[in-house]
């Protein structure tokens, strides 16, 4: 993965997706800025007909991202999410665009067995399904890392 807060997170949930059969064609981590300066933390995971079990083509043609991102909340004024952690999930479009994303139904710290529970029944009733709770094991550490970079980059802006 990479050297960012998030990237133990990200490996245990992609271990849980992989072990439900929901393999990501990709997955991407990284800081992402808004308005110019970096602003939150982000993985990206696309999900295609290809090598998604259960995804049909005829629901998702172009497939769907599963997106997570934690937020400063620097710019929460200004109309961008407040601080923390949330997971997101936005259908892929012909063009290699996506729908606006949509939240799923999962705390943004979600043990990453309720993460992958949540994809495969959006996947399989192509609609997010009740809200899930539980927490990860490592959240704690996942927030105090996350808190960390956010101070870094605060004092490097």
């Amino acid at each position: 993965m990479t050297d960012l807060p998030h990237d133990d997170y990200m490996t245990a949930v992609v271990d849980a997706l992989t072990t439900v059969g929901l393999d990501p064609a990709d997955v991407t981590l990284d800081d992402s800025d808004t308005r110019g300066s970096y602003c939150y933390l982000r993985a990206l995971m696309r999900f295609t007909p290809e090598t998604t079990y259960g995804m049909t083509q005829e629901v998702w043609p172009h497939g769907l991202l599963l997106i997570w991102e934690w937020h400063t909340g620097i710019e929460a004024d200004q109309g961008e999410p407040e601080r923390g952690p949330v997971w997101l999930w936005a259908k892929c479009l012909s063009d290699g665009s996506n729908r606006e994303p949509e939240p799923l139904p999962v705390p943004g710290d979600a043990n990453p067995v309720q993460v992958a529970w949540a994809l495969a029944e959006l996947i399989n009733h192509a609609e997010p399904g009740r809200q899930r709770i539980g927490q990860w094991t490592g959240a704690s550490a996942l927030n105090a890392a996350c808190e960390a970079w956010a101070a870094e980059e605060a004092s490097d802006a």
